[in-house]
């Protein structure tokens, strides 16, 4: 296999790994303030107070995981 086509696949699947981690880290983010909101409003017998709180703490958690790791991307370049 040719030097310049190792470089191209070694590129392009390093780009890959990136893209499915920070995918990864704002989906469990979601999750685990979903679920904390869903364990606080069973706790409290709230009705869906704690559910939509942890909902949007995890939306704000998770895009803000998505941003450090791509300044960590954009900084290594």
């Amino acid at each position: 296999m040719r030097e310049d086509t190792k470089k191209f696949l070694k590129e392009l699947f390093s780009g890959g790994y990136r893209a499915s981690s920070i995918g990864m880290a704002l989906v469990f983010a979601i999750f685990i303030g979903a679920f904390l909101g869903y364990l606080l409003d069973n706790y409290f017998d709230t009705g869906y107070l704690f559910k939509i709180i942890g909902l949007i703490v995890g939306i704000i958690a998770g895009f803000r995981n998505v941003y450090v790791m791509g300044k960590k991307i954009q900084d290594q370049k």
